[in-house]
């Protein structure tokens, strides 16, 4: 199948992008359209230094990912029937996965501009910040958010169930909604004793869309499991560095309240688009620069004028 190079990208929607384009529309424009295509040898200056851009992470972003295979790997513990890993142990194997992703970033600057797709750049490192205060917040983050994954009550379940009420979750899983892709991946879901669970880590602080980001993930599994229809459905906002868990529980019309969120918010997209056929944004400037003490957290701020 050959590879074609389309000139923009998809229109889609996701709580994540929703988020960004509220933070600021700059670094959203920057993200998904002037960084589109940028990994192409041939792409503009300006195109591959937004991708560029684009791929460098942090180190809040990487122990929200070690977060999640921590997690992969008590749910293959637990219904294997094994016994778990202590929180110290999970908590080691976090600070040498971190360990690794820092030493790449101070060796592999060369290797990073080459391919930004294949190397781990902390955004502090390539950018030449301090990164004293992304440090000492993974040391203090990192023991809590283990004790708290540790701690959670999803395990028992597991254990239970064995192999039973296993749910799949595709890396990019989605459902369509008026002719849109959404993405609306949960970490975990699985279904225990008739009722269907569905769980998202959250390593930062609260934020009140993140029901919404649930609600969506209960969504894509009724969707795309129909034998999950009718059962009784809990869902579970984890918030692993304070040890708490927010129940989300869903009313009758929970997709219509869900579906309100993702028509609003693609409103809002299409307003900034030129061709919303074809997915073609307006000018730069009319994305506009929303100024705050994000931004010196930016990927984009090198570009950012």
């Amino acid at each position: 199948m050959r590879f074609e190079v389309k000139p923009y990208p998809e229109l889609s929607w996701s709580i994540s992008r929703q988020r960004k384009l509220d933070r600021c529309p700059r670094a959203f424009y920057c993200s998904y359209y002037l960084a589109w295509n940028g990994w192409l040898d041939d792409a503009p200056a300006e195109s591959r230094m937004a991708y560029r851009l684009n791929k460098l992470t942090s180190l809040d972003a990487l122990l929200g990912q070690q977060i999640d295979e921590r997690a992969r790997e008590l749910e293959a513990a637990a219904r294997s029937g094994q016994p778990l890993p202590s929180a110290a142990e999970l908590e080691a194997r976090t600070r040498e996965a971190l360990r690794r992703a820092w030493q790449t970033s101070r060796s592999g600057r060369t290797a990073f501009e080459r391919k930004p797709g294949k190397t781990v750049m902390l955004r502090s490192v390539y950018l030449e910040q301090d990164t004293r205060p992304e440090t000492d917040r993974l040391n203090q983050k990192a023991g809590p958010c283990m004790a708290g994954l540790l701690a959670a009550s999803h395990w028992e379940r597991l254990r239970a169930c064995g192999d039973a009420g296993r749910i799949e979750i595709p890396a990019f899983a989605s459902f369509q909604y008026d002719g849109l892709k959404v993405f609306a991946a949960p970490d975990l879901a699985y279904v225990h004793e008739g009722t269907l669970h569905v769980i998202d880590w959250k390593s930062g602080r609260e934020d009140d869309t993140n029901p919404t980001q649930v609600l969506l993930q209960m969504w894509w599994a009724l969707g795309t499991y129909h034998e999950l229809e009718g059962l009784a459905v809990h869902g579970h906002l984890e918030y692993v560095a304070a040890g708490r868990t927010q129940p989300v529980d869903p009313t009758r019309d929970f997709k219509a309240q869900a579906a309100a969120s993702v028509r609003e918010g693609v409103a809002r997209m299409r307003a900034l688009l030129s061709d919303p056929e074809r997915n073609i944004p307006l000018e730069m400037e009319a994305f506009e620069q929303r100024e705050s003490g994000l931004c010196r957290t930016c990927n984009f701020a090198p570009i950012c004028e």
